[in-house]
């Protein structure tokens, strides 16, 4: 099921639009393509090639196949269907790139969470000791450090190497060192681990900064551990975190984890996010998105044993010329897998837009499967859009899979009966919006990360106010 919707859909067309003859309307849509593409094709032009001119100078994996594989990659447009929705053009229109660290780097205060028992805090990529406290990981057992100084993990740049794309792959051919998580077999770490990255901006004009966080994180045989990142920058300065993060659970582990991306309305965020799950591991993420002029996460997993749990979470909230988009790869092989997915998005202003592809593949061998997959869309102006493509492929014959999407404005007897209360309608709105996150927001753990959050997601929505004012009948 392909859906691409807009409120402007819902519409009906105009009278001069309806009067234009067939053969005008025609000419003018090819013209209108014709001038997309001669712009998609100026952008792509050396884009990849100014930025690995900003690379570091010796790269973790720089002599791997993927990286030397960047010699031949092309960069993303909206001519490729994984790209289609999503306009890189902030990135592919820069004229140069830097990645020389800034002078007096960000402040990681106003990103706390208090129940966690370390703080790594990575400024473009390297760890800032001054904001990074990791004794309470180490004493409850977790092996927590940058590569430079632990010794890389064995299991770092392979499922990059397979499952990539051309953003991990510029990735891998410029992140000079790495983070490292490792919890050992039979550890149980329920409080969290704090990791704060952090991106400088450049000074202006038409260079950008561009940094490549990248973790690894191990959880062995019946491990237990608990994420929360935060995604933040320096101001509302342009700037491009490209980061990887490659997770593996072994046998019986267990990972929640947690991501608050809260970038400037100016910086571009991407992320690829590699899992792999060995036999009865259960990996919950659940992720909020609110910042960014564009932010593309792309999620990849793959449960590689039976009786294997996987929870996915989002919440995206677009506002005024934001692009938020989740692309996510759920693969099932083995018998009595299980998965839930519950993807929702806020469209609150007419140049926003949200995107979703959640693709959940039941293999053959993948008998007693039981895979859910929901996309609830509120777009709350005209012309705010969102392009939806959930997609659930089965080829198991004895399997319980179920999948939905809506794409919609609130509903009028929701607002009917909050105002039956003596509320006003703008009251009303405000309730309903606030309320359709919390199926994801409640799930973060800790209250004063909960309550973060909240104030992110009310501030957001502050900033659009004028366009977020009821617009229907009164």
């Amino acid at each position: 099921v392909d859906v691409a919707m807009s409120s402007v859909a819902r519409t009906a067309p105009s009278r001069t639009h309806a009067r234009l003859p067939r053969t005008r309307r025609a000419v003018d849509a090819k013209r209108a393509c014709a001038a997309q593409a001669t712009k998609t094709k100026t952008h792509d032009d050396g884009f990849i090639a100014k930025a690995m001119e900003a690379r570091a100078s010796k790269a973790l994996l720089a002599d791997s196949d993927e990286v030397k594989a960047l010699a031949s990659a092309r960069a993303p447009t909206n001519r490729m269907e994984e790209y289609r929705f999503t306009d890189f053009a902030a990135l592919t229109g820069a004229k140069a790139f830097v990645s020389t660290r800034a002078e007096g780097g960000v402040d990681a205060r106003g990103l706390t969470v208090g129940e966690a028992c370390a703080t790594c805090a990575l400024v473009d990529g390297v760890m800032d000791g001054a904001q990074s406290t990791i004794e309470g990981a180490t004493k409850a057992g977790v092996v927590i450090g940058m590569a430079s100084v632990i010794g890389a993990d064995r299991v770092m740049g392979e499922q990059s190497a397979v499952r990539g794309n051309v953003f991990s792959a510029m990735n891998s051919a410029s992140a000079e060192d790495a983070l490292v998580i490792r919890a050992p077999a039979g550890v149980k770490c329920a409080i969290p681990i704090h990791v704060a990255t952090l991106s400088t901006g450049a000074k202006g004009g038409d260079v950008m900064r561009v940094s490549a966080p990248r973790m690894t994180i191990v959880v062995e045989e019946n491990a237990e551990l608990t994420v929360v990142e935060d995604f933040a920058g320096q101001g509302e300065s342009a700037y491009w975190q490209n980061g990887v993060c490659e997770i593996v659970l072994e046998k019986g582990a267990s990972l929640k984890h947690s991501i608050v991306q809260n970038h400037g309305r100016n910086a571009v965020h991407t992320r690829t996010t590699l899992v792999t799950q060995a036999e009865e591991s259960k990996y919950e993420v659940n992720e909020i998105s609110v910042g960014g002029k564009t932010a593309r996460h792309d999620l990849s997993i793959k449960q590689l044993g039976p009786r294997t749990e996987t929870v996915l979470g989002c919440f995206n909230l677009a506002g005024a010329g934001q692009t938020l988009d989740l692309h996510s790869k759920l693969q099932l092989d083995f018998e009595e897998g299980t998965s839930n997915q519950v993807h929702k998005c806020i469209v609150s202003a007419s140049s926003g837009k949200g995107v979703f592809d959640g693709n959940v593949q039941v293999n053959r061998f993948a008998q007693r499967t039981d895979a859910k997959q929901l996309s609830r869309n509120l777009l709350l102006v005209p012309k705010a859009t969102v392009n939806v493509k959930p997609n659930l492929q089965i080829i198991a014959d004895d399997v319980k899979c179920t999948h939905g999407c809506t794409v919609s404005d609130l509903e009028e007897e929701e607002l009917f009966y909050i105002q039956s209360r003596g509320l006003s309608v703008e009251t009303a709105r405000s309730l309903l919006v606030s309320g359709f996150g919390v199926e994801v927001i409640s799930r973060l753990p800790g209250k004063e990360l909960r309550e973060r959050v909240n104030s992110i997601v009310r501030a957001a929505l502050e900033r659009d106010r004028v366009q977020f004012e009821w617009t229907g009948d009164k």
